[in-house]
């Protein structure tokens, strides 16, 4: 866990060899393989997940498609936050696109260690302050961007997504159809 611990350093998360063995000792590793369901929808999130290496995504299907709501890469939580925090049933589900490592923590011993340890709620607000600006970039991506730039602005700030990750799952995280994609592709190159 090591690799954490540097990421959380460089956040600024003053850990000690002192205040950082509790986490240590709480997480444990996790492999899924490519395809694997991490989350079934109506299930409920009982682990906050730390992404060592591979890809996720968290979808839900709406008339017969899926839309994706996000994509997860090494050094990103993956949660499906709102039943990880609310205990309620996950409107989304979550699907491993490559193989993965992930470190996971549960729900009760993330909160015993938020009660028991100061550092512990400076992880967690790091956490939400970082889902919640992936969120508002997101909306207001949607809200401002056209087709086109949305597809130009994820080139641009995840060019490695398109080495990953179907375009078929790129085309419903930017809102539009596989082949609607295909056209701006072949417009742009």
């Amino acid at each position: 866990m090591e690799f954490i611990r540097q990421y959380l350093l460089s956040k600024g998360i003053p850990l000690t060899e002192e205040n950082w063995r509790p986490f240590v000792e709480k997480n444990f590793r996790k492999e899924y393989k490519k395809k694997d369901v991490i989350l079934n929808k109506g299930e409920v999130d009982n682990y906050l997940s730390f992404v060592e290496n591979g890809a996720a995504r968290l979808f839900f299907m709406k008339e017969n498609k899926e839309l994706t709501i996000r994509f997860v890469f090494q050094n990103q939580f993956l949660t499906a936050y709102d039943s990880f925090t609310k205990r309620t049933p996950s409107r989304c589900d979550i699907e491993a696109l490559t193989d993965m490592v992930v470190w996971q923590i549960h729900y009760d011993d993330l909160q015993m260690l938020y009660k028991t340890h100061s550092v512990g709620n400076l992880i967690g607000r790091l956490t939400v302050e970082k889902l919640y600006v992936e969120k508002l970039n997101r909306e207001f991506s949607f809200l401002s961007e056209n087709a086109e730039e949305r597809y130009l602005s994820l080139l641009r700030e995840q060019p490695d997504l398109f080495q990953k990750i179907p375009l078929k799952h790129i085309a419903s995280y930017i809102g539009i159809t596989p082949q609607a994609l295909s056209r701006i592709r072949k417009r742009i190159c």
